[in-house]
Order: C-alpha cells, then sequence, then structure tokens
C-alpha cells in the first residue's frame, strides 16, 4: 500500500503544480488580449478541465455504435459533474474568498443565463422520447460554438489578434495557450493518480462500494476545484468563478452532444425526475445567492456545500433505492 500513497501524495503535487501553471498563463493570456481573467475562465480553462468527461462521453459514444450500452456512464457523468461544480466546488471555494457578479457589460448575467439555457436543453431534448439522438446533440454542440462566438465578438478577441499582426505577439500568445493546455493536462493526469490510487487504498481498507463511488465522483471534479483554488490564491477571482460556470455551460452541450453526436444517449426516468430537476435547482439557488447581493458570501457557500450532502443522501438513500 506504500507505493499507493506515495503514487496519491505525487498525484496531489501534481495537480497543485498544474493547476499553478495553467492559472499563470491563463493571466497572461488575458493580459496579451485585454480582456478579463473571466473570459479565460469561461474558456480555455473550463473546456481544458472538462477534457475527462469530454473523453469519456466520446468513447461511451462509440460504445455505443458497437452495441454497448453505456447511456448510464455518459448522462451521469454530466450530472456528477454538474452538480459537484455549483454546489460542493463553488461553495468550497467561497469559503476561501467572497465571489462577487462581475456587472460590466452584464458579462455575468449573460454566462449564468447561459448555464440555465445549457441545461434546459439539455432536459428538454431528453423528455421527449427519453433520449438525445444525433440532430440534437448537432444543435447542442452548435449552442456552444455560437455561445464561444458570441463571448469572443463582444470582448472583441478576433479584432484584437488581427489587429495586431506582430509575429511575436501571435508566437507568445500561442506559447501561453499552449502552456495552459499543459497545465491542465498534469491536472487531469494527476487527478487520475489520485481516483486511481485512492480507489485502490479504499478496497484494501475494506470500504463500501458507495464511499469509493462519491470518492470518485469528487475526484472527476478535482481539476476544476484545484485550478479554481489556484485562481483565488493568485487573486484571479474571474478566472476561478469562470472555470466553473463555463464548465457547467461545456458539460451539458459540448461533452454530452458529442456523444451523442456518434450514438443516441437514453435518459432514465429516474434522470429526468430528480437528477436534472436537482441540477436545475442547485443552479437556480447559487445564482439566487448572486442576484441578492452580487456576491457570494461564506454562509451561502456553506449552504451550497451541505446540498451536495443532500443529493448524495437522497440520491444513494431515498430516490435510488426506490423509497
Amino acid at each position: 500500500m506504500a507505493n499507493e500513497f506515495l503514487l496519491l501524495f505525487l498525484g496531489v503535487l501534481g495537480l497543485w503544480f498544474g493547476s499553478s501553471i495553467a492559472v499563470e498563463y491563463g493571466k497572461k493570456i488575458a493580459d496579451s488580449l485585454g480582456v478579463s481573467t473571466l473570459i479565460v475562465g469561461l474558456t480555455v480553462t473550463s473546456i481544458g478541465t472538462s477534457l475527462g468527461e469530454i473523453t469519456t462521453n466520446i468513447v461511451a459514444g462509440y460504445h455505443r455504435l458497437h452495441g454497448v450500452e453505456t447511456s448510464g456512464l455518459a448522462i451521469g457523468t454530466i450530472i456528477g459533474s454538474n452538480v459537484s461544480l455549483i454546489t460542493l466546488v463553488l461553495g468550497f471555494c467561497g469559503l476561501f474568498t467572497v465571489y462577487y457578479m462581475e456587472r460590466k457589460k452584464g458579462s455575468m448575467r449573460r454566462d449564468w443565463n447561459m448555464l440555465f439555457l445549457a441545461i434546459g436543453i439539455m432536459f428538454l431534448f431528453s423528455v421527449d422520447d427519453n433520449k438525445i439522438d444525433a440532430l440534437e446533440a448537432f444543435v447542442m454542440v452548435a449552442v456552444y460554438g455560437a455561445y464561444l462566438f458570441t463571448l469572443f465578438r463582444q470582448e472583441q478577441v478576433f479584432k484584437k489578434v488581427i489587429d495586431n499582426n506582430k509575429s511575436d505577439y501571435r508566437a507568445r500568445l500561442f506559447f501561453d495557450l499552449a502552456l495552459v493546455l499543459f497545465g491542465i493536462i498534469g491536472v487531469i493526469y494527476s487527478a487520475n493518480l489520485v481516483i486511481n490510487n485512492g480507489v485502490l487504498i479504499a478496497n484494501t481498507a475494506k470500504i463500501s462500494e458507495e464511499l469509493i463511488g462519491i470518492l470518485v465522483g469528487l475526484g472527476t471534479s478535482l481539476p476544476e476545484l484545484t485550478i479554481s483554488l489556484h485562481s483565488i490564491f493568485k487573486g484571479s477571482h474571474g478566472l476561478s468563478i469562470g472555470n466553473l460556470i463555463g464548465g457547467g455551460i461545456v458539460d451539458p452541450l459540448l461533452s454530452l452532444g458529442s456523444g451523442a453526436l456518434i450514438a443516441p444517449v437514453f435518459v432514465t426516468d429516474l434522470e429526468l425526475s430528480f437528477d436534472i430537476p436537482f441540477m436545475f435547482i442547485a443552479t437556480l439557488v447559487a445564482w439566487l445567492f448572486f442576484m441578492r447581493g452580487g456576491k457570494l458570501d461564506k454562509f451561502e457557500a456553506t449552504l451550497l456545500m451541505l446540498m451536495y450532502g443532500a443529493f448524495l443522501y437522497l440520491k444513494f438513500f431515498v430516490v435510488g433505492t426506490g423509497v
């Protein structure tokens, strides 16, 4: 078991080191483009930290195409990730800072609206015949593409890159982007080290399967958690909150849509009646906290974390058992 503990420790170190690189060069990208770190969080880091969910859904779609049913894994990954992001991760990060709602150009309002729209599209496409087909998946991916285009246009990203035609500027921008992605890949790899060795230790200690499942579920949120926490400690609160909201937008649209493009995703009645509605309610509660005073304080952050505990309890011991 000594090897597992060593690899677990190395994984934790890798999480912090990788997130440090991603945050540092994410800030440099924001400075180079003259945009807020919020935009970098909503785009570069949120897509990067969702690579695990995107890959899982693509691989799951490939298996469905060949007759192996993986819909539960595909949609469960999305629901688990989004619920943990908006409750546990946002709440935990909120214990270390006070998140303020940026009002410049209505940016945060725009992004919260997009988060609600992403969840709504996921639900509406699922509820008609309990599945998301290829056409609906294409619409989901296209909506996310349109959102990215709108972000870049409003922040004049395209114009700034085109107008600044110096080769060294573009080379530096590409270098910073490459290092952000390198840091994110390091975070994802380190998160897998933590998850895999944590599960091995739990199995050796004869911990229950339910608790192992919770461990794995928490592990999938480690990339977002570490990058958001490191952003807070570096003073980049915009990158931190943007990473979390952006991840909540990426998963229902791009991640789930990418897999459903390959083969339809089937959604159970329980996911439609409990999981997705809980995800929506959790997002609504977080939004109301921000709207109430324009910020998320420590008490509200604690309530969000308690909501995650309530989700686990209801999922494992109430609705999941048919009680």
